[in-house]
């Protein structure tokens, strides 16, 4: 199968150059070309790899090949330079560039670079893993479904396995941002505001980053925004970002209400994590939910339930909230009102500040139950062999 490449040149001189490099090889096939200035917002659909004429003191473009870069659904970038230097060869690879040519191109060292690349490919092939929407519903007020979500999503980022992506829902008063302690300035009415600028790099702008891997898309600031939001909207963003952004995980807090709203997060989700309490008012509501899911017949939803703030000493044991239920319990977390009551007072996750808290060696069990399936990822230094291999070439 052939490799598809894109062109992007400053000269057409190169243009030609790259073609004719590409067209001598025995896998690449050239399916779209066009100068620097006409750089798409976002890389083509069906392209394997954009090979770029480097232009040096060009911001736009350094830019443009990092957001391409970071985004593991994108094609591979190949740079090329008229002429090379360490300089420039540190920079591609801060950039996130997966092979690096000076003139004149050496035939061999172009077909081993496709070689590379279609290996890491097929790899990719094997180990990527869909994103995964797990909506979390609390069965009545106050249950501690935000605080749940918000360390859930803390335990998932830090194994490395994939991105996540938290999502507030309770539209009229969300308040994830106060568990994460955190002050965005965009929130989910923006995005709705703006639904004809829904691309990859709008939407990077609009996600708070709590870490390294952990985003936040907000809930409306103000009660007059959470109106303005429908389902049809919802709908169009939350297949976007699913589609398109390469997120492993989204964590939907729904709130505890079963409104249009949360029916279409709903659609969407592979899983439902419903979060009950262990008091008969709680349990009550529980079972009610389930009840209605089940006429619902979402046949393609998982549905659970999560007992928040668990006291082994209470009167009602797991058997007896299981028969209640008349469903199994996929997961307790201990009741430590205070403590939790203090971490979410503070801004700081509990399972950052406390790591062997019981409430917190709870949810690690339920984020290990969720990412079960999964490998960390692997940075296993192989995006360093051009760099190395052109140093050499270089210094002989």
């Amino acid at each position: 199968m052939s490799t598809q490449f894109g062109i992007y040149y400053n000269s057409t001189e190169n243009k030609e150059y790259l073609r004719q490099i590409i067209e001598a090889s025995d896998t690449g096939k050239l399916v779209e070309s066009n100068d620097l200035a006409h750089l798409p917002s976002e890389a083509t659909p069906g392209i394997d790899v954009v090979f770029l004429e480097y232009q040096e003191n060009n911001p736009e473009l350094d830019h443009w090949i990092e957001r391409i870069a970071v985004n593991p659904r994108s094609p591979a970038i190949f740079l090329y330079f008229r002429e090379i230097s360490t300089n420039n060869l540190w920079k591609a690879l801060r950039l996130g560039a997966k092979e690096c040519f000076s003139f004149p191109i050496q035939e061999e060292d172009f077909q081993q670079a496709v070689k590379r690349l279609a290996a890491r490919l097929e790899v990719s092939k094997v180990r990527a893993k869909p994103t995964r929407i797990i909506s979390f519903l609390g069965c009545k007020g106050g249950i501690g479904t935000s605080f749940l979500v918000a360390n859930l999503a803390s335990l998932l980022a830090k194994e490395r396995r994939g991105k996540v992506l938290v999502i507030d829902l309770d539209l009229g008063f969300g308040q994830l941002n106060y568990f994460f302690d955190v002050h965005p300035e965009h929130t989910l009415a923006e995005l709705i505001d703006n639904l004809e600028r829904l691309d990859n790099n709008y939407l990077q702008s609009i996600f708070y980053p709590i870490s390294d891997n952990c985003y936040l898309l907000p809930a409306p600031a103000r009660l007059e925004e959470a109106e303005a939001i429908n389902a049809s909207d919802l709908e169009k963003i939350i297949a976007y970002i699913k589609n398109n952004l390469g997120f492993r995980w989204i964590l939907i807090d729904c709130c505890h209400q079963l409104d249009e709203i949360t029916m279409k997060a709903l659609e969407f989700s592979e899983s439902l994590m419903l979060v009950a309490g262990q008091s008969i008012p709680a349990l009550s509501n529980t079972k009610k939910m389930l009840e209605t899911l089940n006429l619902l017949e979402l046949k393609e939803l998982e549905v659970e339930v999560l007992v928040n703030y668990w006291d082994r000493q209470h009167e009602l044991g797991q058997p007896d909230v299981e028969s209640f239920l008349g469903k199994k319990i996929a997961g307790t977390v201990a009741c430590d009102y205070k403590q939790a009551s203090f971490s979410v007072n503070e801004g700081k996750l509990l399972v950052e500040t406390s790591p062997r808290h019981p409430i917190s060696v709870d949810l690690k069990l339920i984020a290990g139950k969720i990412s079960q399936e999964d490998t960390p990822e692997e940075t296993n230094g192989s995006g360093w062999r051009w760099l190395r291999g052109l140093w050499s070439k270089k210094k002989s």
